[in-house]
């Protein structure tokens, strides 16, 4: 199934770039009332602040994250992210009950197509490394403590998104994304545990025009 569902992915985005129209030059959002006439620019930089929500353990909980970077002709984007949970999620592994942390860092970039309309899509890719740690007593949420499981491992979550522009500083992002996940142990966390599709959303803020 996961070498069916990375060729799809691929094709999705070959597809996407291939629709993307080179020319740009008004800039539309919510708040204006007029578009703003603009040109292309070489470099932009971004930051914003992510949310994904999926099932972890067949229950539903989130990473909260932040990402920043640099946009390139306004298509191009490339940069770094974080994610963690901010508090402990409460699951059953063997059944018993258990409490787990998780965060990941790394890589994130893609492209988006007409960036200065007011509605555009786009297609993110995540690489990073991830942490999951597991306890029968819940663990404080950004100190070291005991742990019962500790894994590490890689992370990859393909994203295909649309993008608001809410106005000329200011975006609001939703996607989808699938999340493949590769460790060593699988003694007591599965892969199906972990690989899911997720539902994310957040807010981008940088001069876009």
């Amino acid at each position: 199934m996961r070498t069916l569902k990375i060729p799809v992915i691929m094709l999705a985005a070959v597809v996407m770039a291939l629709a993307c129209n080179a020319q740009q030059n008004a800039y539309a959002s919510i708040f204006q009332k007029q578009p703003a006439t603009v040109g292309n620019s070489a470099l932009r930089f971004y930051g914003g602040l992510s949310h994904q929500h999926q099932n972890y353990f067949n229950k539903a909980f989130s990473l909260q994250g932040i990402e920043g970077g640099i946009i390139l002709n306004d298509k191009l984007f490339v940069g770094v992210y974080g994610s963690a949970f901010v508090s402990n999620h409460e699951i059953t592994i063997e059944n018993n009950p258990m409490y787990i942390l998780m965060n990941q860092a790394g890589l994130a970039g893609g492209f988006t197509c007409n960036s200065t309309r007011l509605l555009h899509a786009g297609i993110l890719l995540n690489i990073g490394c991830f942490s999951l740690a597991g306890n029968d007593k819940a663990m404080p949420v950004f100190k070291s403590g005991a742990r019962a499981i500790s894994l590490s491992g890689l992370v990859i979550s393909p994203q295909a998104f649309a993008e608001i522009n809410v106005t000329g500083w200011m975006r609001f992002r939703t996607g989808l994304a699938y999340n493949f996940y590769s460790y060593g142990d699988h003694s007591r966390v599965h892969e199906s545990d972990l690989e899911k599709a997720s539902i994310n959303f957040g807010f981008l803020f940088g001069k876009f025009y």
